[in-house]
């Protein structure tokens, strides 16, 4: 198990319930990934989180700033215009939506189209309401998925599982000082 570090920070619209409802989904986690980076791009109000999982187990965050409304795909749009020379994605439109066939982050890199005998080798599209809630497999293509404020795309290749929790410092910390606490109770 390998245990990474992400950098919350509060914007002004950070309440109290939200920072007790990370850590609570952080001290329940049970799978990590190895967090190699995390970004803030695009400007506006509202921000949306996209978690990408390779299969090495390298994980990337970004924070995506806009206003209005917004798809998962124009999330995709935002990052890449962002960083042009470290991200991109390939995908294939269908009359019935749009289909993720590759993405690359920095040096990582996957594509797949689920081939036998495992069907795995593809991007799995995961979606949740919140930090707290619960990842859920896309029932839509990014194309369709509207997103909104504090929303998370999760996007993991070559696994069924949802992506792994990222433990945010100020929660482990937490943790260790409850730790400490009950130590110095005994």
């Amino acid at each position: 198990m390998t245990c990474a570090w992400i950098r919350f920070v509060p914007s002004r619209t950070t309440t109290k319930a939200t920072l007790a409802a990370a850590i609570a989904a952080t001290a329940s986690a049970t799978g990590y990934a190895s967090l190699v980076g995390t970004y803030t791009v695009g400007t506006g109000a509202n921000a949306s989180f996209v978690q990408f999982q390779f299969t090495n187990a390298n994980t990337y965050i970004y924070e995506v700033r806009y206003d209005g409304a917004m798809t998962g795909k124009g999330l995709f749009a935002i990052i890449g215009a962002a960083q042009p020379g470290s991200f991109s994605y390939t995908y294939d439109a269908y009359s019935f939506g749009d289909f993720v066939t590759g993405i690359t982050v920095g040096a990582d890199s996957d594509s797949g189209y689920g081939t036998p005998p495992d069907y795995l080798d593809y991007w799995h599209y995961w979606t949740r309401g919140a930090l707290a809630d619960t990842w859920a497999e896309s029932l839509v293509g990014f194309g369709d998925r509207a997103v909104s404020n504090g929303t998370w795309d999760g996007w993991v290749f070559n696994s069924a599982t949802a992506p792994a929790t990222i433990p945010t410092p100020g929660a482990i910390a937490l943790l260790a000082i409850g730790g400490l606490v009950s130590q110095r109770r005994r």
